[in-house]
């Protein structure tokens, strides 16, 4: 096996409280194949055998399962570090002492907005609950953390959320985008446009200098753009970029509810399910030469449009694979949220206004000087359909396109 499993995330209930207007799963009761305890402590045991060391219990509304704590204890003893993500609306002492029993290391508390938004949102009355959550966790002394899911009215609360964050003692705060899937079809006015992500990349950029909080771009936020590379470094206290394409199936993977596994708890294509424990072993799910294939064997020459063509794009593969799946209706689509991406698009249409052959040329070699291979690369293209594929501009055109194949990523 090439891969190794490092974290996952465990839908353990689809039983929720809340009914949110962006929810991937559109999550209501708990459904009645869900696995028993007996059957999630057994699976504990397995997923400590397969080496995980990370493993984030959500749900639907995880503290609706009553327990929820056992099943953070049984992996706490399978040496798996255990946290959790709720929306805080029963969060009170008994139920965060029971976590604490459990070994969960960090509670996430799903925020969305200052309160008016949050609760339009979730729920009425669910910010405020959420905010007497963090002071409780605070209290008890289990660490905190909150998760924002971006969409078009939160995206302009940032900074005033960032301040009571700060305030209330939050060590990190994920920001993640809305994709279009689950509740959020029917919301679909809510999803950001692929020039907000550079206004979000920009906000934590902007936050990461304050070092005031922890500031965690989800992987469906990036991708090769200077301030988000710096934030990743920020947050995860590395020397390198360690964005290497979605982890689905390689090193990460989704445990639905009922015990199906799937390479990521947010791709919710059936398809894509590669057994269930009750039926297979986990461990033989995961060492399944078969299985997890759509991202395994993902390669840069499968990717469409500009992700084809891009120079990171053997390393990046595209991006989020959800992403991909619900904009672009395939994990083969062109990731046009991704900052790098909306870069060159940008440039691009300027460059296909431009009918002279001479001022493309003149810009193709003007970037090759300041080592933009890229942009080289589209501006010589352009020249080359608009000049019949004059000889002297197939050869610096080859050229470029050998320095660019030659060009090391990003550190």
């Amino acid at each position: 096996m090439n891969y190794k499993p490092i974290t996952a995330v465990w839908e353990i209930t689809m039983g929720c409280n809340m009914r949110c207007k962006h929810c991937g799963s559109s999550c209501e009761k708990p459904l009645g194949d869900e696995l028993t305890t007996e059957e999630a402590l057994d699976l504990c045991d397995d997923l400590g055998k397969l080496g995980f060391r990370w493993i984030t219990l959500s749900g639907g509304e995880p503290t609706t399962r009553k327990d929820f704590y056992l099943i953070a204890k049984r992996l706490k003893e399978n040496n798996i570090i255990p946290t959790m993500i709720t929306n805080g609306w029963l969060l009170d002492e008994d139920i965060v002492d029971k976590a604490i029993e459990g070994g969960i290391d960090t509670i996430a508390i799903s925020i969305d907005g200052l309160e008016e938004t949050h609760d339009g949102i979730r729920k009425k009355g669910s910010f405020i609950r959420s905010m007497e959550a963090l002071d409780l966790l605070k209290r008890k002394k289990m660490p905190s953390s909150v998760i924002t899911t971006i969409n078009n009215i939160n995206i302009k609360e940032l900074e005033k959320l960032k301040e009571i964050f700060i305030e209330k003692g939050v060590e990190a705060w994920q920001l993640q985008l809305a994709l279009p899937m689950g509740n959020m079809v029917k919301n679909s006015d809510l999803v950001v446009q692929p020039f907000q992500v550079d206004t979000v990349i920009d906000f934590s950029y902007k936050s990461m200098l304050e070092n005031k909080i922890n500031i965690q771009l989800a992987d469906c936020m990036g991708y090769f753009n200077m301030k988000e590379i710096a934030v990743r470094k920020h947050s995860t206290k590395t020397k390198e970029y360690d964005w290497i394409g979605c982890s689905a199936g390689k090193y990460t993977l989704g445990i639905l509810n009922n015990g199906d596994i799937v390479g990521c708890t947010s791709v919710r294509d059936k398809s894509l399910i590669e057994g269930n424990i009750k039926i297979t072993p986990i461990n033989e799910i995961w060492e399944n030469p078969n299985n997890f294939s759509w991202n395994r064997d993902m390669r840069k020459e499968k990717l469409e449009g500009l992700c084809g063509k891009c120079k990171y794009g053997n390393r990046c593969l595209g991006g989020c694979s959800n992403s991909k799946l619900t904009h672009g209706g395939s994990i083969y689509a062109e990731n046009k949220y991704c900052s790098y991406n909306f870069a060159l698009s940008k440039a691009k249409k300027q460059l296909d206004k431009t009918e002279s052959v001479e001022e493309l040329v003149s810009k193709g070699k003007k970037f090759i000087e300041k080592g933009n291979l890229q942009l080289a690369e589209m501006a010589l293209s352009r020249a080359l359909k608009l000049g019949n594929e004059d000889k002297e501009i197939m050869k610096i055109y080859g050229q470029t396109k050998k320095l660019l194949m030659q060009q090391p990523f990003l550190k």
